[in-house]
């Protein structure tokens, strides 16, 4: 009895070795703010990219951002506004194609008030928006520039 409790605990206790250690370190803590112009973005989205793997957090309505357990290393961070648009097209509804508006009280997606930036932030191959992280908490400001 006590071999079959071992062959069941020892696999057991590996399986939980190697999920906890991950393919990284993800201790890393960071907090900031998006600025254009020398003012808060106000709102919008910014992914973090280490390669092809992204983070994506909400940007508040002062301009800042917080966002943990991300990895330890080199990354690129995009920035868009574009969600908050108010005079980006709306699709939905039966006849118009497109997704159906969201049941009362469900979040719509990013908060805040549209600034317009420049394009190169919201794509990854040109934002020369870059941060190299290490464990523990870290601050940045990301500033935009035209």
């Amino acid at each position: 009895m006590i071999t079959r409790a071992r062959f069941l605990i020892l696999p057991a206790l590996l399986l939980l070795t190697i999920g906890c250690g991950g393919s990284g370190n993800r201790g890393v803590s960071l907090t900031g703010t998006v600025k254009y112009k020398g003012a808060p973005v106000t709102g919008g989205m910014m992914t973090l990219f280490f390669g092809n793997v992204a983070y994506p957090v909400g940007i508040g309505a002062d301009g800042t951002f917080s966002v943990t357990q991300l990895p330890e290393g080199d990354a690129v961070a995009t920035v868009d506004t574009e969600s908050l648009n108010p005079n980006k097209p709306k699709y939905g509804g039966k006849m118009g194609g497109g997704m159906s508006p969201p049941p009362a009280g469900a979040s719509t997606g990013p908060q805040g008030t549209y600034v317009k930036i420049p394009a190169k932030y919201r794509d990854k191959a040109k934002s020369d928006l870059k941060v190299t992280l290490k464990a523990g908490k870290q601050e940045k400001t990301f500033e935009l520039t035209d």
